[in-house]
């Protein structure tokens, strides 16, 4: 009778599985970071490098073809960054709102005065219009204040004339009351002398009646006009008080300030604008560059940004035109080197860029050789490369990459040699790392470099 093996139990099925899994994220690990660290873990081939020697040379100027040549040759390359020249514009809400509406999308082309985005702005255009009312009655009021003192000045005019008239009779009554009293008792009755005494009262009061008249008139108008200067300062507060409501109303809706392309939107309908916030972009609802002014943020390293100067000559690609060749011109440098990068800053000014080319798209300049002309004798002064005699093999050298630590084959060209070292005029950028005996090295080939170590 033949035995049946056992089939395992459940727990041995469960302790297999608690091991494996430890061991499989273990494997993981190992295999992740045996590709991480690969090239470190693996032992470089040693070489002895040394680095191209710059030199500052007198050149002599001449016509000769081979010195045009040589003139404006690269000397360094540099990775750089598209970017707005000099800055990008904002397009900025001045007062606080949600957007309503936003009439462009990026990348859009726009004309100076067109119309971004608007802002809910119905309190606004109340507060505009309750203003505008509140100053229409204010003028109504001037203009009637105005109306009453032409009618006090017209009255006043018709009193003094009365006033004229009044002082006639007085003067009239007068003169028959001396005539009367100079008459004997019999020639007139005593009411006759009486009734002329009254009457040259009665002459008499009107004539005060009239001043009176006039006084009050004149008065009335003192009360206008200064009534009128009141309203003369109220109408200037309330014209004051209209133009920022319509200010603050016109603020409603932002328009470009200047003529461009929107590089990045940062308004959508709904979204909320806050002028005294302390986010860089609360009020922000685009951002604009002249794509005819652009240049390239390059970051040189410092091995070679002693070649960098202001108004150098460069030349740009970019992987987006792969055969279009860019003319530049080196225009501002950092006053601060990136300590972590190791390196140093620059814009370089694209003098002709195409409207293919946008900010943020990866660059590559080739700074040229700038030779400082002797006005006393024409020569000029520039950077001479050379290296170890050794180092030269049928017109390449070796280069060990200090990031990479591969080697890579460069070809060059030269021309005098002084003791032991050759002047490589293309092809080769000082403070480079040249492998000094170059036998046996493969294109891509780890390197472990030595430093004069052996010797």
């Amino acid at each position: 009778m033949s035995t049946k093996e056992t089939p395992p139990t459940r727990s041995a099925k469960r302790w297999l599985g608690a091991c494996l899994l430890p061991l499989s994220t273990f494997l993981g690990f190992v295999l992740l970071f045996a590709l991480l660290f690969r090239d470190r873990l693996l032992p470089g081939k040693a070489v002895d490098v040394v680095p191209a020697i710059g030199i500052e040379e007198t050149i002599t100027r001449s016509t000769t073809s081979e010195h045009r040549m040589s003139s404006g040759k690269p000397l360094f390359q540099a990775s750089g960054w598209v970017e707005p020249d000099p800055l990008p514009i904002k397009a900025t809400a001045l007062t606080d709102g949600i957007v309503d509406q936003v009439h462009v999308l990026q990348g859009a082309l726009v004309k100076k005065g067109d119309l971004l985005a608007t802002l809910i702005g119905d309190d606004n255009r109340l507060e505009r219009d309750a203003m505008a009312a509140k100053l229409a009655d204010m003028k109504a009021s001037f203009d009637a204040h105005c109306v009453g003192t032409q009618i006090a000045i017209r009255q006043i005019d018709a009193e003094k004339a009365m006033l004229e008239v009044a002082e006639a009779n007085v003067e009239e009554a007068a003169d028959k009351l001396r005539r009367y009293d100079k008459m004997t008792e019999g020639a007139i009755t005593g009411d006759e002398r009486l009734a002329v005494r009254l009457d040259h009262r009665r002459r008499l009061a009107e004539v005060d009646l009239a001043k009176a008249r006039i006084g009050e008139i004149a008065e009335e108008l003192t009360k206008i006009a200064y009534e009128i200067l009141a309203i003369q300062a109220q109408i200037k507060g309330a014209e004051i008080d209209l133009e920022k409501a319509e200010l603050a109303y016109k603020r409603t809706r932002i328009h470009a300030p200047v003529d461009g392309r929107i590089l990045a939107l940062k308004a959508a309908p709904g979204a909320k604008k806050m002028v005294g916030m302390d986010e860089e972009d609360s009020s922000t609802i685009a951002i604009l560059y002249d794509p005819a002014h652009l240049q390239v943020r390059v970051d040189v390293p410092l091995a070679d940004a002693a070649g960098l100067s202001v108004g150098q000559a460069a030349k740009i690609r970019c992987n987006l035109l792969p055969d279009e060749i860019f003319e530049g011109i080196v225009t501002r440098i950092e006053g601060a080197a990136d300590l972590q990068r190791n390196t140093l800053q620059a814009k370089v000014r694209i003098a002709d860029p195409s409207d293919k080319l946008r900010p943020e798209m990866l660059s590559r300049v080739e700074f040229l050789e700038t030779l400082r002309e002797d006005k006393s004798d024409p020569s000029a002064i520039g950077v001479a490369v050379y290296v170890s005699a050794s180092a030269l093999t049928e017109g390449t050298v070796w280069v060990c990459d200090a990031d990479t630590r591969r080697a890579e084959r460069r070809q060059v060209v030269s021309s005098a040699t002084a003791e032991n070292l050759v002047r490589i005029d293309s092809g080769l950028r000082p403070g480079e790392w040249v492998v000094s005996d170059p036998a046996g090295l493969r294109e891509g080939e780890r390197l472990k470099p030595l430093f004069n170590e052996r010797r």
